[in-house]
């Protein structure tokens, strides 16, 4: 199973997926997965994605075999 979270103001959000599955509901989870980390970069977060025993920033293009991926939003200071 992999999967990617987006902390939000309401806690979080989680999208899963598995990436051996080939299914219509499966397919369309991680269609949403890479549209919401697409979207996230474009409005200025960062993503990390799930390397080993740790989490790495990634710039890369989506890849449904990843375990996790983390939307980081920015923080805003005043």
């Amino acid at each position: 199973m992999a999967r990617l979270i987006i902390a939000n103001r309401r806690g979080h959000q989680t999208v899963e997926w598995h990436p051996e599955l080939d299914t219509a509901e499966n397919r369309a989870a991680i269609e949403e997965a890479e549209r919401i980390i697409e979207e996230a970069r474009r409005a200025g977060c960062r993503v990390s994605r799930k390397a080993g025993d740790i989490h790495v920033l990634d710039d890369g293009p989506f890849d449904p075999r990843v375990e996790e991926y983390q939307v980081i939003a920015p923080i805003a200071g005043g």
